[in-house]
């Protein structure tokens, strides 16, 4: 079994919500950890790296590319073998930058608030419909990637390339990004 490392590098601002609500600050906080530095989720991760090895392999047309996705990352349902063979950490800022950012008390500079509206169609705001949301600043996360074999690499490695934008509002210019994978 394999370990590799993957870093994402993020070119604007981004948001992965917690789900909770900064009540007056913002509609809609970032997700972080317990020394209040942003991080995704593996399972986060997983999700958005399964779906670009899926649309890969629909461009193959290839069935054996098909079943490689499938033993990869599980298949739905239960089934004695449905199990994902590869497991993706949370995706965190390097231990230099976190222990720096904390000992400097610059957890709070990592993060913005950007507002957005409704417009109608005459280019009127609606009432009521301004939203606030909290963004991180530009950063680069990294994680790992273990317990695979290695013939699962080249997957991972096209299936990384093709991910260019993370997190909510992916469709309005937030969260755009650059994953690379590389062995440690």
């Amino acid at each position: 079994m394999k370990t590799i490392k993957f870093s994402i590098q993020f070119y604007g601002y981004w948001h992965i919500g917690s789900g909770l609500s900064g009540g007056t600050k913002a509609d809609s906080l970032v997700l972080k950890d317990h020394n209040k530095l942003p991080y995704i989720p593996g399972k986060t991760i997983k999700g958005l790296f399964r779906h670009a090895a899926e649309e890969l392999a629909a461009l193959s047309e290839s069935y054996l590319d098909q079943d490689m996705v499938q033993k990869a990352f599980g298949t739905f349902g239960y089934s004695e073998d449905s199990g994902s063979k590869l497991f993706f950490s949370d995706a965190q800022l390097s231990s230099i930058h976190a222990k720096e950012i904390l000992s400097l008390g610059l957890s709070e500079s990592l993060y913005e608030v950007i507002s957005s509206t409704k417009i109608d169609e005459l280019g009127v705001a609606e009432d009521k419909s301004l939203r606030q949301m909290e963004v991180t600043i530009p950063l680069t996360l990294y994680g790992a990637i273990t317990d695979f074999e290695s013939k699962y690499y080249e997957l991972l490695s096209k299936s990384a390339t093709m991910i260019k934008y993370l997190g909510l509002n992916r469709n309005r210019g937030l969260g755009r990004c650059e994953i690379k994978v590389f062995e440690s």
